[in-house]
């Protein structure tokens, strides 16, 4: 899908972009065109508005410096990876691409994003929206902000997954299953904590690769102001998610330790269990070979003198263990 928009005193407005004819193509007055999973019809007319190539889905996915940030044909090629996917449960970081030439951008998605709807939802003149710098500034700073709101929602999950973990033990039987459980919770929010660390990472490196390659059109004024901004937020927000980040590990740590200890302690019991009832056992044992030789099992008060001895067998170790606090 193509979607041109010219940049003015009233912000991004949408263009038509299909002729009389039905033949698609992009209107002279535009400044900004944004591509969502485009066709090759669609990225040849985005070519042709920028002068420039179009880097394919393969090369935006590329992890190398150099195939994310580049000038070509007079323009400058930036990608960034950016959270997509977490109100349906599926958090990925997908390829965001700007493409700018002068006073002419164009962006490249393959994912729907919110950070992208809520910019367009408020992409006014008041905004700072009036030129490519703004629309722009804007997409990053959009991008900026539903990470901090990501991390922020992670950082909130971790202080109650915190409260969840060392809670009283009332229930040892039920904690030991909730703090199973526990353990995948605490998985998906490093992961999702993780993906947003390393969205940060990327759009710092854009910005810097922007504050160099573009100084001359959105260094300036309120743009070179707005760029310095986005970059300290940037990097106050990586500083958070690191910090949240060693909060999942500590809990994490903490949750297995505690599973580990609720397992040694049944393993406790059932040791303690096993030596009080060795004696018994091993007295009933001797007592059940029917030897003839066997004096004690003609006695009048053999048998009651045999259960006697195998209680005291088994109270003894009960009440060593009893007063060691082991049980």
């Amino acid at each position: 899908m193509l979607i041109a928009y010219a940049i003015g005193a009233r912000g991004p407005e949408v263009l038509p972009t299909l002729g009389p004819d039905g033949v698609e193509r992009v209107p002279p007055e535009a400044r900004w065109i944004d591509l969502y999973i485009p066709t090759a019809e669609e990225e040849a007319l985005a070519q042709a508005f920028l002068g420039a190539e179009i880097p394919s889905r393969e090369e935006s996915q590329e992890i190398e410096f150099s195939s994310r940030f580049y000038a070509e044909d007079g323009a400058v090629f930036m990608t960034a990876s950016v959270l997509a996917g977490i109100d349906l449960g599926s958090p990925v970081l997908t390829p965001f691409i700007f493409a700018v030439s002068g006073e002419r951008i164009v962006t490249l998605r393959y994912d729907d994003m919110r950070a992208f709807r809520s910019f367009l939802a408020r992409a006014k003149p008041s905004n700072g929206c009036e030129d490519a710098s703004g629309v722009f500034l804007g997409l990053i700073e959009a991008f900026v902000d539903r990470t901090a709101d990501v991390i922020e929602h992670v950082s909130g999950e971790v202080d109650r997954l915190n409260r969840e973990v060392f809670v009283a033990r009332r229930d040892a039987r039920r904690r030991g299953r909730r703090l199973s459980a526990l353990i995948g919770d605490i998985g998906t929010h490093g992961d999702l904590a993780s993906k947003a660390r390393e969205s940060l990472a990327s759009i710092e490196r854009l910005v810097q690769f922007a504050n160099t390659m573009l100084k001359g059109i959105y260094g300036k004024g309120a743009a070179g102001n707005r760029m310095k901004l986005a970059l300290r937020d940037v990097r106050s927000l990586e500083d958070h998610v690191n910090f949240v980040l060693s909060k999942i590990n500590f809990l994490l740590d903490a949750t297995l330790g505690l599973i580990s200890t609720e397992q040694n302690e049944v393993i406790g019991v059932l040791t303690v269990a096993a030596t009080v009832v060795l004696p018994p056992t091993l007295i009933g044992t001797i007592y059940g070979m029917n030897f003839d030789d066997m004096p004690e099992l003609h006695w009048t008060f053999g048998y009651p003198l045999a259960l006697l001895a195998m209680a005291i067998s088994a109270l003894l170790p009960y009440l060593f263990f009893k007063r060691r606090g082991w049980l």
